[in-house]
């Protein structure tokens, strides 16, 4: 594991971001500020705390953009496309996080390890529950299929009417092995 810088073993962190943003002060400002408070940082640790503290605030907007962008494009799709799609953003930042495997920045080679392992089980749980899913909808469809084609030949259709209704009714070509009865 990397070792810490001061800023961080000191925890000033958020007060360094609190003293830059909120109460805009400089990078010398802060450091001569804590310094006459007796804390022992530089100038330029200040500026790569800040440099590090903006990249982390980026890749959280970054990560929203992408969260809403999903949310929008599946927005009409069952639950489980959304949950699929937001445990395998999880699964590529992971895959981020062990690719530097001796970078951990808050995470210790066990959590990371532990993390992709529960992520590899929910990603196995939404394909079963995916495939349960369809298979239940596509023999919905079938049965329902084989009902319009029965009940559509005791009314006496004809067999383009009943393709007609059943690709009305559910939106697409259905075919099954069975033969029509007569």
């Amino acid at each position: 594991m990397p070792k810490r810088n001061k800023i961080e073993m000191q925890g000033l962190v958020e007060r360094i971001c609190k003293m830059y943003f909120n109460d805009k002060m400089s990078h010398k400002e802060i450091t001569e500020t804590l310094k006459d408070e007796g804390y022992d940082i530089s100038k330029s640790g200040v500026g790569r705390t800040l440099v590090d503290q903006a990249a982390q605030m980026k890749a959280y907007k970054d990560s929203a953009k992408k969260a809403v962008a999903i949310v929008k494009e599946l927005d009409k799709t069952p639950g489980l496309d959304i949950a699929e799609a937001s445990v395998q953003m999880v699964q590529a930042k992971l895959l981020e996080e062990v690719n530097r495997f001796e970078n951990f920045s808050t995470l210790t080679p066990e959590e990371v390890l532990k993390a992709v392992a529960r992520n590899s089980d929910a990603q196995t749980k939404i394909a079963r529950i995916k495939l349960e899913y369809e298979r239940g909808y596509k023999k919905g469809l079938f049965e329902a299929a084989k009902t319009v084609e029965t009940e559509g030949k005791k009314a006496g259709w004809s067999a383009e009417r009943v393709e007609f209704v059943k690709s009305k009714i559910m939106g697409l070509k259905v075919t099954y092995d069975e033969k029509p009865e007569d």
